[in-house]
């Protein structure tokens, strides 16, 4: 869904187009340029492990873009790669700073970022299109794509900006909405033949629920199992996050890839097949049998599966959180809701609003 290079949206029209119920949204965010973070942030090849993790604090993220600085005075500095919050948990221990830190803690932290880094990432241009970048983004599992023009890094997109996305649209859609909540939920097929002018308050019928985009088939483990077992079904299923019940099947805790991740002994960093090396771990390490009851994320905010779609939007963003289970009443699993699920409702609504303008 190209825009028009030569064509510029003046802000009367964009108005005109609201007030009418048309689509604002979708005909001016489009491009990656449209919506990506020009401001970057980023760290040199020489800085360590330690200062990445403290500029991640501050900074409340979870990939940072390496770049290096060459030394000659008329070369600029160039986008190398990427250094993510999971490549850091693997070097240290979940004791950092407290009483139990291990010996190894303070060898990891001295470590450049030039051992640890994933370099030539999956990229984009300013002018792809935002559905061509999600999809590469879900089709991939990856959390942040670096924006460049050759070897210069010119923005970033994360799932927090895709996030942000959804909360900018419901902004727009509760302006537009002309639709009573009581009305008839409406089928994809049904829109997709309708005026345009009825797009947007249509669009509200649809993207409306949790169950809209929540995924119901849950793999889930019980507290008693052991951390070993978390990883096996991650890396089968290739998903990041596991739910943990008790024997009633009620919701007592979530473990996601990151915890798993700080729970395995040190891991020295090698050569670029560093973060493919990730979940490596001796067969029996005593690491991985401890129980999930031990090391799993308790008092975990879940959702019911009535909840706004916007509302679970806006909780994933403020709570700087990735996923959400999904629960009835009495506690017990029905669901999941993550950041991808929220990326594949993008996907969805640009897929639509494309066919409709057609």
């Amino acid at each position: 869904m190209q825009r028009k290079e030569d064509k510029q949206f003046r802000l009367v029209d964009l108005l005109d187009d609201l007030f009418a119920g048309r689509d604002v949204f979708f005909k001016s965010v489009c491009l990656v340029k449209d919506m990506m973070t020009e401001d970057v942030k980023a760290l040199t090849l020489d800085d360590t492990i330690e200062m990445c993790i403290k500029f991640m604090k501050e900074n409340r993220v979870r990939h940072i873009p390496v770049i290096d600085s060459p030394t000659g005075e008329d070369e600029q500095q160039y986008f190398v790669g990427i250094v993510s919050q999971r490549d850091v948990f693997r070097q240290i221990s979940p004791y950092l700073g407290k009483v139990g830190e291990e010996d190894s803690d303070s060898e990891a932290l001295k470590q450049p970022l030039v051992r640890l880094v994933t370099r030539n990432p999956k990229s984009v241009s300013p002018e792809t299109t935002i559905q061509e970048m999600v999809t590469t983004m879900v089709d991939n599992r990856i959390n942040m794509m670096p924006v460049l023009v050759d070897r210069d890094m010119v923005g970033i997109v994360t799932s927090t900006d895709i996030l942000k996305l959804f909360i900018r649209l419901d902004i727009i859609r509760r302006l537009c909405s002309k639709t009573p909540k009581t009305e008839e939920r409406r089928r994809f097929v049904d829109l997709l033949s309708g005026d345009s002018d009825k797009v947007m308050p249509a669009f509200s019928t649809i993207l409306r629920t949790v169950e809209d985009v929540m995924t119901e088939q849950v793999v889930y483990l019980e507290e008693q199992e052991s951390l070993a077992k978390a990883m096996e079904v991650m890396q089968k299923g290739k998903f990041r996050h596991v739910p943990i019940v008790d024997e009633q099947k009620k919701l007592v805790g979530v473990i996601s890839d990151r915890d798993v991740l700080r729970y395995l002994p040190y891991l020295r960093p090698g050569a670029e097949s560093f973060h493919n090396r990730l979940f490596d771990v001796a067969p029996n390490n005593v690491a991985t049998q401890q129980s999930l009851h031990q090391i799993m994320t308790r008092d975990v905010t879940c959702v019911l599966p009535s909840c706004d779609f916007y509302t679970v939007v806006r909780m994933l963003y403020e709570m700087n959180i990735s996923c959400l289970p999904v629960t009835d009443e009495d506690k017990k699993l029905v669901g999941i809701v993550t950041v991808t699920d929220v990326m594949r409702g993008l996907l969805a609504a640009y897929s639509f609003f494309e066919k409709a303008m057609a």
